[in-house]
């Protein structure tokens, strides 16, 4: 060993013994150089080692204690470690290499992301650099007894350089090296895992043993024959995926077929073109242990063994036992069929789970299968000495492993969730299942955010004014929002110029100058990414301090905003564009409603009545303050007209509806179909918005061509167009789908004077035919794939949502730099880290939406639950739009809601309506011809076609362990005669909500104390309903209404 004492380092070889791609064995010499003054980085420290790092999160000096996980213990019980309550840890460089190495990918990120999350203020020590804390191996000494030595030998050191101010507990598993270590130290402890539990944690996170009970059992968990095949080498992988061999792409589950169906959809860096078709992975065989939203790779099977998707209606299974039936006949026309090979990424994560009803107390070592809520996941097979306790119970569990030599995945229980069918619970699975961690804004992050109080009012800045463009006194700025919104984040402007153009203003709330790069509210931010809408609640991505107050463009304060200025010339073409940070204050605050009437002429005193701020003006001054407000939105639908007109010549999609909503890039879901009075003055907003983030999406990746976040909406797969063109042809319609001008043209074209949901049915199955748009770093695509295809634009981005978008966040932080002309980027994310947050951000925003939905069809439910089955409500219109071999899909209009409708029942009979309107269940078949199910019975014939009118009962569709649901059973072959009106359809979904949630509230208010269970605080503080002054299902709508066509 050299000493270098210029530099204080001390310099030795570190050997390392490797295998190369042919599998020789090499030895590799690195050079290390050990220092004395490696930082600990605690908040401790009397030696003034800390770096000058200000990313580096200190240890806390208001812990009882540091916690030293040896390599055992954060390979295996890592779960435990990122328990929130557990803070002060200190991984070894020793330990991350071993997770790194002797565990896998997905583990290493985890701890990353632990020690990165500043909440945890846990850190990674360089023990191996630090020369009076490294250990070096013995000649003949193994792995595990080196960790262990150089694991003590650091959490030593740690004690004695912090000159004994704070104890530190290492934790092992082995008894052999409590036994060696644990009373050399006064103050530096060697326990176990389940001793140091006990001793810290069992009372202040009572569940923290059965978390570790449950892990251990799940280790210990191995036997049986093999299932399933071996994985191939990596080497291999890699090579054959080089060549085209092997396909890599995400493992999607059919729900409906949950056994037998899964699809490969290849990953977007992979795809060659947009119209890349999936892969059919059919049967668990072929599936090879892979679990829904695993990366996996798969080879293709030779044609003779492709098969077609199955036409049979199925209500979703668990069985992971393949059947070995062939259901050629009812399979559609082949597609690529293929098996998974490896795995390149797992997706597990928390799984709500139920025990079965009729599962056996006291088995063998208590191992018990559970069924998760998403049919999509296998059974899982954990540990756990509370069957009995929690069999009504829904839980929380995580799979740990999943053998070739087990039929099951083994897994262990995490916690207990709450009582089957309670709301909470309900709610609290749905978070759970989409993976949406909403607990409350900690003070951390509160203290970084000002106060706007009573006794300490919040006010601008002067020094910040002098910064800004100054429209306060030149511009009336106005917001035009659903009623009982509070998050105001967009604001308009238009006045006619001194030349006689027009100046059109967009006025974004300026989110970025309270939220900061790199700090905790950030943190926050990114990892919700998006404000998360349900049925009767919001969990918002920012603390109310922001999103209902400082960044709400409420009238009447002064708010800081960033502003997109057009002057637009007499054709309404822009010739001049300002970008920048303002100060305004806004002066009305109107709703959608109050505007559509001012342009349709409202008279003055209704209008005074309606608007707050014109109720404390003088009389005198009253007319004129009117008059210049109906100008000027007027004004503004005439501007959102024209630019509308210009989009739509240039092949925008436009799919016009008072049902159907603009959302092709955002979602398939059926919600989209709800009653809803249309105005113009709707798409006057969203035609601005669209008009502004189109405009910012110019700048942006001008100034940064390689690094902007853009948003795509590929092409739709001609493919998805089957079902839309099968509809349409059945009342003789032509829909062309070769551009979106020719979609949007020919569905003017289906309709049907005497039938108008028929045309906004086949609306609804155009939107379903889209693919999802999704947020990218412009270095990651080539240019002729920036485009949006529904909107008919060659650019585009989000940029007018901070409140509830980290997408927009993104797009200011990049708009400033590039107005400011600072192309270095400083403080900007790279391509690479930009294109990993868009995947993120991706991956939550469909996470939202897809709790949305779970949300109302719980809501649907619980409607439904407490209705006679013969009540006006439950017996519906509804209209056939798909056929199956075994059923009809249908709509029903009145709300929303598709589902399938059987013909034939389980045990084979077919379904005849009688002449006086009864359903008989009787022998007999289907057949189909064309567009028509025609069901053959001793009684005669009854037939089904695309695009009639059936009667259908709304009914129950109980489950124990996955989410309840409705189900649609056939009452007559003849349309439903209903005498409600359009207006009671309209309130239909606001009564689902609020008598649901009264009724949830009023049993809340009866329920005696014993019934809460132990954990409902707990579960109510991070689950529980926001307070009744934000908790309006009206914000809801109003925020779909806000993204339109967006």
């Amino acid at each position: 060993m050299i000493h270098n004492q210029e530099d204080e380092l001390d310099k030795a070889n570190k050997y390392l013994r490797l295998k190369n791609v042919q599998g020789r064995n090499l030895l590799v010499v690195r050079e290390v150089y050990r220092r004395e003054t490696v930082p600990c980085q605690s908040a401790l420290c009397l030696a003034g080692c800390q770096s000058d790092n200000n990313e580096i999160g200190l240890l806390p000096a208001d812990v009882t204690h540091y916690l030293v996980p040896d390599c055992q213990v954060a390979r295996e019980y890592l779960e435990v470690l990122e328990i929130p309550q557990l803070t002060g840890i200190i991984f070894l460089q020793t330990v991350a290499h071993s997770v790194q190495h002797e565990g896998n990918r997905r583990l290493h990120n985890r701890l990353k992301n632990l020690v990165r999350d500043k909440r945890k203020a846990s850190v990674i020590f360089h023990n191996e650099f630090q020369k009076f804390s490294y250990c070096e191996r013995l000649r003949g000494e193994n792995l595990a007894s080196w960790q262990s030595r150089s694991t003590y030998k650091a959490a030593d050191w740690f004690y004695n350089h912090l000159a004994g101010q704070i104890p530190v507990v290492m934790v092992t598993q082995d008894k052999q090296v409590i036994a060696e270590y644990g009373s050399q130290q006064v103050n530096v402890f060697v326990l176990t895992l389940q001793e140091y539990l006990d001793t810290f944690w069992k009372i202040i996170v009572p569940s923290i043993t059965d978390l570790v009970d449950s892990i251990t059992a799940s280790l210990e968990a191995r036997s049986r024959e093999k299932d399933y095949v071996g994985y191939l080498p990596s080497d291999v992988i890699e090579a054959g995926l080089k060549t085209g061999h092997y396909i890599q792409g995400f493992l999607n589950v059919n729900k409906s077929n949950a056994s037998q169906e899964a699809f490969v959809h290849r990953r977007r860096q992979d795809r060659q073109d947009d119209s890349d078709s999936d892969i059919l992975v059919h049967g668990m065989s072929n599936r090879n242990r892979a679990v829904h939203g695993d990366l996996v790779v798969v080879e293709l099977l030779p044609r003779s063994q492709w098969r077609g998707r199955s036409n049979v209606i199925r209500d979703g299974d668990t069985d992971t036992k393949d059947t070995g039936e062939d259901d050629i006949e009812e399979n559609t026309s082949v597609m690529p069929t293929g098996r998974v090979v490896a795995i390149s990424q797992r997706a597990w994560r928390e799984y709500v789970a139920t025990f079965s009803q009729d599962e056996e107390t006291g088995l063998k070592g208590g191992k018990v299968l559970v069924i998760p809520w998403n049919y999509r996941i296998p059974k899982i097979r954990i540990s756990t000495r509370q069957v009995e306790a929690l069999k009504d119970h829904r839980i929380v569990v995580r799979i740990d492993s999943w053998d070739s030599d087990s039929q099951y995945p083994n897994g262990h229980f995490v916690r207990a969730l709450g009582k089957i069918g309670e709301l909470e619970t309900e709610v609290a699975a749905i978070l759970i299942e989409n993976n949406i961690q909403m607990s409350t804004f900690s003070d951390a992050q509160m203290k970084e955010l000002p106060l706007d109080t009573e006794e300490d009012p919040w006010t601008v800045e002067e020094e910040e004014v002098l910064k800004r463009r100054d429209l306060r006194n030149t511009h009336l700025v106005f917001s035009i929002d659903p009623k009982g919104c509070e998050d105001v984040d967009d604001t308009l402007s238009v006045r006619t110029l001194d030349n006689g153009n027009l100046e059109l203003g967009v006025h974004i709330a300026d989110v970025t100058h309270f939220v900061k790069p790199g700090t905790l509210t950030d943190q926050e931010g990114k990892s919700r990414s998006t404000t998360v809408y349900l049925a009767d609640r919001r969990y918002d991505m920012l603390p109310g301090i922001l999103s209902a107050n400082l960044c709400s463009l409420i009238s009447g304060v002064d708010r800081y905003a960033v502003s997109v200025i057009w002057e637009l010339d007499s054709s309404y073409k822009p010739v001049n564009v300002w970008y920048g940070k303002t100060i305004i204050c806004s002066s009305y605050k109107l709703f959608y409603e109050i505007a559509q009437a001012m342009a349709d002429g409202m008279p003055t005193d209704d209008i005074v009545q309606n608007v707050p701020e014109l109720q404390c003006l003088p009389e005198s001054d009253v007319c004129k303050k009117v008059t210049e407000l109906r100008a000027a939105v007027c004004r503004l639908m005439a501007v959102a007209r024209h630019l509308k007109a210009r989009r739509v010549r240039g092949g925008a999609l436009e799919l016009e509806s008072t049902e159907v909503q603009i959302q092709l890039t955002e979602t398939n879901s059926v919600e989209d179909l709800t009653p809803k009075e249309h105005l113009e003055v709707h798409e006057t907003i969203a035609e601005c918005m669209i008009f502004a983030n189109h405009w910012v999406a110019k700048k942006i990746a001008e100034a940064f061509p390689n690094s902007a976040l853009l948003r795509h909406h590929p092409l739709p797969r001609e493919d998805k167009f089957e079902n839309l063109l099968t509809c349409a042809s059945a009342k003789n319609y032509k829909v062309h789908t070769e551009s979106s001008k020719a979609l949007a043209e020919s569905l003017d074209r289906c309709d049907d004077p005497h039938d108008p949901v028929v045309n906004k049915l086949l609306r609804s199955l155009a939107t379903m035919a889209m693919s999802n748009a999704a947020y990218f770093s412009t270095g990651t695509l080539p240019r002729d794939q920036f485009f949006h295809y529904g909107l008919a634009l060659d650019l585009y981005t989000h940029f007018t949502s901070p409140i509830r978008r980290y997408a927009d966040i993104l797009v200011h932080r990049q708009l400033m730099a590039a107005v400011s002309k600072s192309t270095d980027a400083n403080g900007l994310p790279s391509n690479k880290e930009l294109e990993e947050l868009s995947e993120h951000i991706n991956h939550q925003h469909r996470a939202s939406q897809n709790a949305q939905r779970d949300s109302q069809e719980l809501f649907q439910y619980l409607f439904f639950k407490g209705r006679d089955p013969d009540d006006e409500c439950c017996i519906v219109d509804a209209v056939i739009f798909q056929l199956r071999e075994n059923g009809i899909f249908v709509l029903v209009p009145r709300y929303g809601m598709k589902g399938p409708v059987y013909l034939k029942n389980k045990e084979g009979q077919m379904a005849y309506v009688q002449a006086f309107g009864q359903l008989e269940w009787t022998g007999g078949n289907i057949t189909k011809r064309g567009h028509t199910l025609t069901v053959n019975t001793m009684f005669g014939a009854q037939s089904y076609t695309l695009l009639d009118h059936i009667t259908v009962k709304i009914t129950l569709n109980n489950s124990w362990a996955h989410s309840s649901s409705v189900r649609l059973e056939l009452i007559d072959n003849r349309p439903h005669l209903s005498l409600s009106s359009d207006n009671v359809a309209r309130q239909q979904k606001a009564e689902i909500i609020k008598e649901v949630s009264d009724a949830a509230e009023e049993k809340r208010s009866h329920r005696s104390s014993v019934d809460l269970g132990v954990n409902f605080e707990e579960l109510k503080k991070e689950y529980g309903q926001s307070a009744s002054d934000h908790n309006m299902y009206n914000l809801f709508q109003s925020f779909k209404e806000m993204a339109l066509k967006r």
